[in-house]
């Protein structure tokens, strides 16, 4: 059998059947025998001593065949259009190979057992001795015999489900029963004269699986009714406090019902709710608190809807989303923000959003989508900074958001080197280079690096930068660079010169006096070549009191320091730490710190009998074993009296805790067992310690505005350093020897000094 073959043959004309060609190869005289031997051939290509066949044809009796019925062709004689019969005909359809054998009237049919649809079938004569090959290539159509579409109605609407039956010979299957199924109930059903049953169906809104059977052939087709429900949500089931919730009512036939009362049950209440021209009734939340709730809605069709609302506390929360843009010259310039509020829903749109570029402020709103968008083809090339912004309402709050966008008008690239080409040995200075296109910065773009033989990929950041730090020894090198196509823009390279040598030592100078107050102090370095000119960069680190600070040097050679340091004598450190033409270097100065405040009950000029200041108390414990050994180990290796009270004050400043109550609860030593107290107990820890070192100490009793915004009594103490009476007030880590902060040292009043608090 050649069936299939059918495809290819059925390209092949009758005409070109049986023809042959001759193959001529080799010398003339080859040729030439070679058609000595051939049998004469005439004009069209057939062998004289063969019998001519006749050609045949074939063509279908219909293309429309009605479900399960048969598909029938007729075989002819080309030349007289005579029939053929008793010759055997293969079919192909829907993959499937079948014969069928010519009747007397020359036609073969097959039986269709298919689903309605469309199907493209291949039929093929093989031929005989008597008869060329032939082949047909048709679309058949196998007609269902029930039609009946997807259909929609509204709650209650008259409107039928309604499909139309058809028999065998394709005509309308009249005053039968039929069977048709709702939601897996059957019913039997009449069809008219035209062959169509109606059936109403009444249910509640959704969607339905309808099976209609056709008596005759038992075919079944599924189809879907969809009854849509004549209440709906006409606002977001998400709302703030305040908001009003808004549903829509509509007829049997899909239109609003209008200037109607509805029945509304919200909280356990039922309202009476007139609609307005649109079907809108209106729920006012004013007085909701935030929570879960169901509304229940009525329609006068018989209809009810329960939504579920879910109600924020006012104001809810908003975000705005945008990415950072890159446009090159064939780019359209659209930029988009996406506002996003704690509501979902449609609560994002139609809100007004701000976008400021280049000094200019747009107002969009957004769609939908909650999108607003700017177009900025008017925006020369540059990098701009995008700030957006949602001012909030009364329901929702503002957001804000900064984003990046680029616009270059080439994709054509430079790299160009933006540092010295000289370098210190040992500074380890930066050799930088700037990736642009047009003159606008390539963030995080690769570029190849190449220095005395070593390869370095580097990554350009916010400015278009790559950064090297050169460590190479002294002497002359050539670096090369470049870079790959890439993100659409163009590669580029380059090349240049640079040079290593050596760095000279510095000076450090102290340019400040040597005496200062304990109040902010101010000290300034100047870092000179050996020449005496200025360094114009580096840092300088300046050590005070156990603490570092660091400054950098400006283009004048100077670093300048600000610090705060109690009253004492101090040995000042200061450590250089070069720059590419200069090597690092210290220096270092002795200074003493003064007091600088005075006042009554803060430091002041003894003017009074000291004895009753060394003394014990009840709360006063001095010379107490666990006071006793606790300032021999604070003051261990300490030789001036300022070192030895600093000690002695940061240990209560920084190891005692802070207990609100009044007047006197434990004293000196139970103070210092558990750690914490009031300020009246603070100072009698604070005194005895003092009194144990040998230190004159007294107690202050005042009233203070502190920094907190209190105005109220406070105990606090003096210790006799020289002939001085130095405030130390230790319930404040802002506090040191000296020096208050914690409260107005300016405006306050003192009640009383004592050798031993009365309270």
């Amino acid at each position: 059998m050649v069936f299939a073959l059918i495809a290819s043959l059925s390209a092949i004309h009758a005409g070109d059947v049986n023809q042959t060609t001759v193959d001529i190869a080799g010398s003339s005289d080859e040729a030439a025998l070679q058609l000595e031997n051939q049998s004469p051939v005439d004009n069209d290509g057939y062998d004289s001593k063969e019998v001519a066949k006749n050609q045949t044809e074939m063509s279908p009796q219909s293309t429309s065949i009605s479900y399960k019925g048969s598909y029938s062709i007729v075989l002819k004689d080309s030349n007289s259009s005579a029939v053929i019969s008793n010759r055997t005909i293969n079919f192909n359809i829907n993959d499937v190979n079948h014969q069928a054998t010519t009747d007397g009237n020359g036609v073969a049919s097959i039986n269709l057992d298919l689903n309605p649809g469309r199907y493209a079938v291949i039929t093929y004569f093989e031929g005989d001795e008597e008869y060329l090959n032939c082949s047909l290539s048709t679309t058949v159509e196998v007609k269902s015999p029930i039609k009946a579409n997807d259909m929609t109605k509204y709650y209650k609407a008259s409107t039928p489900f309604t499909a139309q039956f058809f028999n065998v010979n394709g005509n309308a299957l009249a005053n039968s029963r039929v069977s048709i199924t709702v939601n897996g109930k059957s019913y039997s059903v009449k069809t008219n004269n035209n062959g169509v049953a109606s059936l109403q169906v009444n249910l509640k809104p959704g969607t339905y699986r309808i099976v209609s059977t056709d008596p005759i052939t038992g075919y079944r087709l599924t189809t879907a009714f969809t009854i849509l429900p004549t209440i709906s949500q006409a606002s977001k089931l998400k709302k703030v406090e305040g908001e009003t919730f808004y549903v829509k009512f509509l007829k049997s036939n899909g239109k609003a019902l209008a200037k109607k009362y509805v029945k509304i049950k919200f909280k356990g209440k039922t309202y009476k709710k007139k609609t307005n021209s649109k079907g809108i009734a209106a729920l006012s939340l004013k007085k909701v608190k935030k929570g879960n709730y169901n509304v229940v809605c009525y329609n006068k069709d018989g209809l009810s809807k329960t939504f579920k609302i879910k109600v924020y506390k006012r104001k809810a929360s908003t975000q705005l989303t945008a990415k950072s843009y890159t446009f090159l010259p064939s780019n359209k310039r659209i930029i988009q923000v996406k506002l996003s509020t704690a509501l979902g829903d449609s609560s994002n749109s139609g809100k007004t959003v701000k976008i400021k570029i280049n000094g200019k402020t747009y107002s969009k709103k957004t769609d939908g989508n909650g999108v607003a968008s700017l177009d900025l083809t008017s925006l020369k090339k540059g990098i701009y900074s995008v700030q957006y912004s949602f001012d909030g309402n009364k329901y929702f709050k503002s957001s804000k958001l900064t984003r990046t966008v680029k616009i270059y008008d080439t994709t054509k690239t430079s790299l160009s080197v933006k540092s010295t080409t000289h370098f210190g040995y040992g500074a380890g200075t930066l050799f930088k280079l700037a990736y642009t296109a047009g003159g606008v910065p390539l963030e995080g773009k690769d570029v190849n690096i190449n220095i005395n033989g070593k390869s370095y990929v580097e990554t350009t950041d916010g400015k278009g930068i790559i950064s090297i730090p050169i460590n190479l020894a002294i002497g002359k090198y050539v670096v090369s660079y470049n870079t790959d196509d890439a993100s659409g823009f163009k590669g580029t390279s380059g090349s240049c010169n640079i040079e290593v040598f050596k760095r000279s030592p510095p000076k450090v100078l102290w340019k400040s006096g040597s005496s200062f107050k304990d109040n902010a102090q101010t000290f300034k370095v100047l870092v000179t070549n050996s020449n005496g000119k200025p360094a114009s960069d580096g840092v300088v680190e300046l050590t005070i009191d156990g603490e570092k600070h660091t400054a950098k040097v400006s283009s004048n050679g100077y670093a300048t320091f600000k610090t705060y340091v109690a009253i004492g004598p101090y040995k000042v450190s200061v450590k250089y730490n070069g720059n590419n033409d200069l090597l690092e270097g210290s220096a270092s100065k002795s200074i003493n710190v003064k007091l600088s405040k005075y006042g009554n009950g803060l430091n002041e000029k003894n003017a009074k009998a000291l004895k009753a200041f060394l003394k014990s108390s009840s709360h006063c414990q001095v010379g107490v074993k666990s006071i006793k050994k606790l300032v021999k180990s604070l003051t261990k290796g300490l030789t001036s009296k300022v070192d030895k009270a600093k000690a002695l004050f940061n240990y209560v400043r920084d190891t005692l805790g802070y207990s609100y109550y009044y007047n006197t609860h434990y004293g000196a030593t139970t103070t210092l067992k558990l750690k914490r107290g009031n300020c009246a107990d603070h100072s009698h820890l604070m005194v005895a310690m003092f009194r144990t070192a040998g230190f004159h100490a007294r107690y202050v009793h005042g009233k203070c505005h502190f920094t907190s915004g209190e105005y109220t009594g406070h105990v606090w103490t003096q210790v006799k350093i020289g002939k001085t009476w130095v405030c130390a007030d230790a319930v404040s880590y802002r506090n040191s020897l000296g020096k208050i902060k914690n409260w107005n040292t300016k405006n306050y009043v003192v009640h009383g000094k004592y050798s031993s608090l009365p309270f």
